[in-house]
């Protein structure tokens, strides 16, 4: 009688033991494939993000509409946050706008030249102007200077999506 209890219970536990296995990976699966992945190089129609190693970059996408530039580096999670919100904002201007990105390790020329100290460190740029870069401010208006135009930390799509309707209205009116 004992042995057929010590089997059955030995049964039951590897019985449990597998179901157990099978939940776990059935669970690890679909955390898997849940979890996306900014692709930074994707495309959503005309637009995407786009990596910049040089200023004559965004010079070209100021030729086609604003810039919503972000300065970061990999591996900085608020950095990559800021790149999920700019990936929401992609599809929402695929003919008016470019969304470009500088990674300030990899490039820090242009980090140097946006004068880069915190990172994320967002910015809309409506156009040149003698040579210069026009940057929008949140509340819509135009300056030459990017300290009092620029998002330092995350910034939120709709902060973004308003300053960059305004940088678009800027570009129109000109």
């Amino acid at each position: 009688m004992f042995k057929n209890m010590w089997g059955k219970g030995k049964l039951l536990f590897s019985s449990y033991r597998a179901k157990t296995v099978i939940l776990f990976f059935a669970i690890l699966f679909v955390l898997i494939s849940a979890s996306g992945c900014t692709d930074v190089n994707s495309s959503y129609g005309e637009v995407e993000l786009v990596e910049v190693v040089d200023s004559g970059q965004i010079d070209d996408a100021l030729m086609k509409g604003p810039v919503v530039l972000k300065l970061g580096s990999k591996g900085c999670i608020p950095c990559e946050k800021q790149e999920e919100v700019l990936s929401e904002i992609v599809p929402l201007y695929p003919d008016s706008a470019s969304v470009l990105l500088v990674d300030v390790k990899e490039n820090p020329e242009l980090a140097g030249a946006f004068g880069v100290s915190y990172i994320p460190d967002t910015c809309v740029i409506a156009g040149l102007e003698n040579g210069s870069y026009v940057y929008i401010r949140q509340d819509g208006s135009a300056s030459l200077d990017r300290n009092t135009a620029r998002f330092i930390g995350l910034a939120d799509k709709a902060t973004l999506t308003e300053t960059l309707d305004h940088a678009i209205e800027f570009r129109e009116e000109r």
